[in-house]
């Protein structure tokens, strides 16, 4: 008999810590990514990705998919990020990706910041 709930219990040990990993799961992806300009700076903010622990931020000089772009800001705590690394007169192309311990989402709309 105690050889039989021994048995039982590794069984449930084994389940239990299968199920460790359950429930974890990749952010949504931001979205509502939007661009203000003023003085010589890109202001964006987007909506929160439920289950994100940070944000990357990519920007392009032509518009296309977040793979065309360089990321410019890693792990944003927040909703909002200013790009005062831009030229006036020049056309930047934004997106935003969320983060959490399982990785990175694909990126949000895209949208431009003309300084």
């Amino acid at each position: 008999m105690l050889k039989r709930a021994i048995s039982g219990m590794a069984v449930l040990v084994a389940l239990v810590a299968g199920m460790s990993g359950c429930g974890s799961a990749m952010p949504d992806y931001p979205t509502f990514l939007s661009a203000t300009i003023g003085a010589g700076r890109v202001y964006l903010s987007w909506t929160s990705a439920p289950g994100a622990t940070g944000y990357n931020v990519y920007r392009g000089l032509a518009s296309g998919p977040v793979s065309s772009k360089a990321k410019i800001a890693s792990n944003v705590g927040d909703t909002v990020y200013t790009d005062g690394s831009v030229s006036v007169g020049t056309n930047y192309y934004y997106q935003v990706t969320a983060l959490n311990a399982n990785g990175e989402t694909q990126a949000s709309n895209e949208v431009l910041g003309a300084p």
